[in-house]
């Protein structure tokens, strides 16, 4: 059997924006891919729609796309298996089987869009159920736990502890984090490893993080399959293109199609060092006017985040950026970040680097702190800096204010 996959589609992204209209074309385009190839089934693995609660025409419009399945005829005949209940499901055309993602999440015991779909044929959605694909005398399990609160998602995988149907192909599909693919460790960002997956699975596919990568570990192939756009502008989602794979279950061969005409993303972390406001603005535009040379099928999103160190006298809140931004307005669609520390602030962090070094007692490094910060004052050695220390380790604020008036 050939089986599409792809999650991620987010439709409803960017109402009002030109992005609107590419979260479905995206998917649009998946869709006819799957087709093209002869897929005897598209799995989708979460995260569909962008809201919980779509907007009529958002649910009109994802309507007519999961109908393109129907453009095809189908051989396969497909079970849901939920609770020891088994029940075949009926559709027509290619089917669809999904599980819900983290924005289609409503709570427990709410229905969610998803669920309307279902009820309809429109699609099959999992829970903590399988659903069987019969094609002649071969059959494929996929399995699905839809997503849920990632400090909830280890006990519910755990709690439900699905098991590969022997002498059978089987596919898993999550749509969690896993905590070896996010920048740090949290726990209540992730509580799923790689480890914490069960084995015996020809395939386990996880949505919700938007780039691909494949990693086999210790017999467990894992696929994170990516989203059909762009959402949070990644750097990983720099460097991989946007499609759906094609699993071929009797071979266990995963094959990458590119979604045609794609939006390109240029992503910049860009490092600067006491800089100026002029180097700052000279140093986007060039970067900007780089990637718009570039072939591009349409606008690309750019992301300028902008870290390091300003001169004296220059604060986060003096980059301003708009005006460069708005020349090339309707060339590119931006999303710019600020990171900055003054010189003055740098000059202070290396000064309480140095004194932590010398392992000096909290009294002193007060002290000294205290005495580099009044010598940089009008207050030269007005006063004894000694006494006014110890006067401020015993609270008496009002007499050093007093002190310093004098002064």
């Amino acid at each position: 059997m050939n089986i599409a996959l792809f999650s991620d589609l987010h439709l409803g992204l960017g109402k009002g924006t030109p992005r609107f209209e590419e979260a479905f074309n995206n998917a649009q385009k998946c869709f006819e891919i799957a087709l093209e190839n002869n897929a005897d089934a598209i799995v989708l693995v979460g995260d569909l729609f962008n809201e919980p609660v779509p907007e009529i025409e958002v649910i009109q419009k994802a309507f007519q796309i999961f109908l393109t399945a129907r453009n095809k005829s189908s051989e396969v005949k497909i079970f849901h298996e939920k609770n020891s209940e088994k029940k075949e499901f009926e559709f027509t055309g290619i089917p669809i089987i999904t599980i819900s993602g983290t924005h289609e999440f409503r709570g427990k015991d709410s229905l969610n869009i998803l669920d309307a779909f279902n009820a309809s044929k429109v699609l099959l959605k999992l829970h903590a159920s399988i659903a069987e694909i019969q094609k002649g005398k071969e059959k494929l399990f996929i399995h699905g736990l839809s997503g849920i609160p990632e400090k909830h998602a280890l006990n519910a995988l755990n709690s439900w502890n699905p098991k590969p149907i022997k002498n059978e192909k089987n596919i898993l599909l999550l749509h969690q984090s896993i905590k070896e693919f996010l920048p740090f460790e949290d726990e209540m960002t992730a509580t799923i490893s790689l480890n914490d997956l069960p084995s015996g699975f020809d395939l386990i596919v996880d949505g919700h993080l938007h780039w691909t990568n494949l990693q086999e570990l210790e017999g467990k192939k894992f696929l994170l399959v990516g989203s059909t756009i762009t959402t949070q502008m990644k750097r990983l989602e720099q460097e991989k293109p946007k499609g759906l794979y094609l699993f071929e279950s009797e071979t266990g061969e995963l094959k990458f199609k590119e979604i045609p005409n794609q939006r390109k993303l240029f992503y910049h972390k860009i490092k600067f060092e006491e800089a100026k406001l002029s180097e700052v603005i000279n140093d986007c535009r060039k970067l900007i006017e780089e990637d718009l040379i570039k072939e591009n099928a349409l606008p690309p999103l750019i992301r300028l985040n902008l870290t390091g160190s300003l001169s004296a006298g220059l604060n986060e809140s003096d980059i301003n950026v708009n005006e460069i931004l708005g020349e090339f307005n309707d060339k590119a669609i931006f999303s710019v970040s600020k990171n900055f520390s003054s010189k003055q602030f740098s000059k202070k962090i290396e000064e309480l680097r140095k004194l932590h070094s010398e392992k000096k007692p909290i009294s002193s490094l007060g002290f000294e702190l205290l005495e580099k910060n009044l010598n940089e004052t009008d207050f030269n050695n007005a006063f004894d800096a000694e006494k006014v220390f110890h006067l401020l380790e015993e609270g008496k604020i009002d007499e050093v204010i007093e002190l310093m008036e004098k002064k």
